[in-house]
Formats: C-alpha cells, sequence, structure tokens
C-alpha cells in the first residue's frame, strides 16, 4: 500500500512539473511572437499560460492532498484565467494609451510603477497573505483558487512594473512562492519580500 501510495504521488508530482513546463514554454513563446501591439486574445494567451506556469508549482502540496488531483488543478486554475482574462485587458488599454512600452511591457509612469511594487511588497505583510501561504484548510481547487487570487494578485501585476515581457522576474515570482509554502519559516520570506518590494517601489518613485 505504502509502495502505491509513493508511487501515486510521484506521479501527481510529475504531472504539476510537466503541467507547469508546458505552461512556461508556452508563455516564452508566446513572448517572443509578440512583436507589435497585440489585441486582447493573444494577450490573454500569454498571460494565462504565465498563470499556469506560475501558480501551479506553489500550489503542488494541495494537489497532493486532493482527492482528484486533476479535478483540483483545473477548479484551482479557473479563477486565475479570470485574473489574465482582466491582466490582458488592462495590459492592452495600458498599452494603447502610452502608459505602457509595447514591446517590453513595462509601465513607463515610473511613479505607478512604484506604487504598485509598494501596494505588493505591503500585501506581503497582510493576514490574507498568512491565510494563502498556509493553504486553505478546508475546500476543493476554486476555494484554494479563489484565495489565492485574493492573496498574490497584486503581486502577479509586479511584471507591469518589471516587463511582461521579461520572464526572470516571473520565476523569481514563482521560487519566492514556493518559498512561501516549504520554508520552515515561510513568514520571514514573505517579510523579506515584502520589505524588497517597498523598498524597489520607493526608489522607483522618487
Amino acid at each position: 500500500m505504502s509502495v502505491a501510495l509513493a508511487t501515486d504521488r510521484r506521479g501527481v508530482l510529475a504531472a504539476v512539473a510537466g503541467l507547469s513546463l508546458f505552461f512556461w514554454g508556452l508563455s516564452i513563446w508566446l513572448m517572443g511572437a509578440m512583436h507589435h501591439a497585440p489585441g486582447l486574445w493573444p494577450v490573454f494567451a500569454m498571460w494565462a499560460a504565465m498563470m499556469g506556469g506560475m501558480m501551479l508549482p506553489p500550489e503542488a502540496p494541495a494537489v497532493l492532498r486532493a482527492p482528484r488531483p486533476a479535478a483540483f488543478m483545473l477548479a484551482y486554475l479557473a479563477p486565475w484565467m479570470l485574473f489574465s482574462l482582466g491582466a490582458a485587458a488592462l495590459q492592452v488599454r495600458l498599452t494603447d494609451a502610452g502608459w505602457m512600452g509595447i514591446h517590453s511591457g513595462v509601465l513607463e509612469n515610473r511613479a505607478l510603477a512604484g506604487a504598485l511594487l509598494i501596494a505588493a511588497g505591503a500585501l506581503q505583510f497582510s493576514p490574507l497573505k498568512r491565510s494563502c501561504r498556509e493553504g486553505p484548510q478546508l475546500g476543493g481547487g476554486l476555494r484554494a483558487g479563489a484565495l489565492s487570487v485574493a492573496s498574490c494578485g497584486v503581486l502577479m501585476l509586479v511584471p507591469f512594473a518589471t516587463g511582461v515581457m521579461n520572464s526572470w522576474p516571473m520565476a523569481a515570482l514563482t521560487a519566492l512562492l514556493v518559498l512561501e509554502r516549504i520554508a520552515p519559516r515561510a513568514w520571514l520570506v514573505s517579510s523579506a519580500s515584502g520589505a524588497l518590494l517597498a523598498a524597489g517601489g520607493v526608489w522607483l518613485a522618487v
């Protein structure tokens, strides 16, 4: 029984890793394919792939606990797809207004970019962030996804300040989210990252 359970766990982890790598590869390909100001749906596809690649790895422990891992992952990603649609619409609107670089996906207004980083940093200290860091105690993937969006949504908008078309900040955010779930003193990780984000926001704004 224990051998079968261990095999099942390895299979679930392999599925999470494989799906995450697929989303990462797709998002990087979509970034490279956008050589001009794209429309809403191509940008949405890019954001949806980014969120899939970034948000599945931190949720691996919850997926392992789920009775039906595949259903949990699909339900968990549903709120993030809605978030991706909103982020894509915002990016297109900002680009059309001349507030965001077409090729870089960076906010041209440094004060606005700084305010975004400060807001993301402040949220790292909030009780809502602590609830997400500890993981949902009850409920399925949809509840976990909604809580994740509520606590990490502003953090996922940090690429507006660092460059939506730059995959390195996204890799750093993914590593941060994973550390917040597995580090023995996860609150220190959240606090340190919040302080760094806020300091970076002040630097940009000033």
